[in-house]
């Protein structure tokens, strides 16, 4: 970004904070007034003390006046998001606006965000440079189309660059940009917790995957005699190396869930217990596969349901069918058994 020539350069590099190619201890208020001279401090909200720079668009929060926990500078004006802020947040803004050179690992800040961030860009980019975390807030009025979208149509346009694309056209796509120095913790090694069981007894064989996560569901989350109860965020930061995020996945089903729960094994001994089976766009189990799923497709249908499934479970005698997941020829084989069955057909 360019800017005033005689306002010292940031850039936000794998290295620490720089200031004029010189590293600031970005935590240290003392050392960042002896660069942008004396600040605004504002009386305690709660537990925050706001540190403010007026003239040069900068301002950090803070503790006790003396450590900063992140660096906030302002790089361009954004009125429909200033109108929304209430008189606290205001007073807490910076007057001006950063009129120097704000780089990130010496890029502009747009150039330096990953490519998978900017694929999925709404409110904020975030990702990190070194041990820094780096939050690129976007300008609300230069991104009107883009902050009017509804979810379901900026998921789909994710999958493309054209979110991408719209905020790299925008001539000042970024407002305030927040650097906080947060070192990544070693990786821990995964508890062991979501190791699958080893059962000495007989299990179940399920072929459909559908219909033996309706089982599931029914076992683990709604009469909950199966455990661990499965959740996937936990699941997903239990991996070591592996760890993922997973919202990340969007509408896809995440392979690793997938995988634990083909291989998790069902006791022979419980199938009596299943009476019911209630098959819902709702259900926790589906939430744990895609965690952003919408409902609006056949993921999760079951088309056909095999004697050797159902002959386990001798004590179904109902299934609601509240979100349309039977197939035909399924359903059939339902009824044949004596199961009655309710919903969309």
């Amino acid at each position: 970004m360019g800017g005033d020539v005689n306002m010292p350069s940031i850039d936000v590099a794998p290295d620490g904070l720089r200031i004029d190619g010189v590293l600031v201890d970005a935590q240290s208020v003392r050392a960042l007034t002896e660069v942008f001279g004396s600040p605004r401090i504002l009386p305690p909200n709660g537990s925050t003390t706001w540190v403010v720079w007026d003239d040069v668009g900068v301002r950090v929060p803070t503790k006790d006046g003396e450590v900063a926990t992140g660096v906030y500078v302002t790089v361009s004006a954004d009125a429909l998001r200033e109108a929304k802020r209430n008189e606290p947040a205001r007073r807490s803004r910076p007057a001006g606006i950063y009129p120097g050179v704000f780089t990130i690992g010496g890029q502009p800040p747009i150039a330096a965000a990953p490519d998978a961030e900017l694929r999925k860009a709404y409110l904020m980019l975030q990702f990190r440079v070194g041990d820094w975390e780096v939050v690129l807030f976007l300008n609300t009025t230069e991104l009107k189309e883009l902050h009017a979208m509804e979810g379901r149509e900026r998921f789909a346009r994710a999958q493309t660059d054209e979110l991408a694309d719209m905020v790299r056209s925008a001539h000042s796509p970024v407002t305030e940009i927040i650097a906080s120095y947060k070192p990544v913790p070693p990786v821990k090694k995964p508890s062991g917790k979501w190791k699958l069981p080893v059962l000495e007894e007989p299990t179940l064989s399920l072929k459909s995957f559908p219909f033996r996560l309706a089982i599931l569901n029914e076992l683990m989350f709604v009469q909950r005699v199966l455990g661990p109860r499965f959740n996937v965020y936990d699941f997903a930061q239990d991996r070591g190396a592996k760890n993922f995020d997973p919202d990340e996945y969007y509408d896809t089903m995440i392979p690793s869930v997938r995988a634990w729960l083909r291989g998790y094994p069902i006791p022979a001994r419980v199938a009596g217990k299943v009476e019911q089976l209630v098959l819902d766009g709702g259900n926790e189990i589906y939430a744990q596969l895609i965690p952003r799923w919408d409902g609006e497709d056949s993921s999760f249908d079951i088309t056909t349901i095999t004697d050797h499934d159902l002959e386990p479970f001798t004590n179904l005698r109902r299934v609601e069918d509240i979100g349309g997941f039977l197939g035909v020829r399924a359903r059939r084989a339902l009824e044949r058994r004596g199961v009655h069955v309710d919903g969309a057909d």
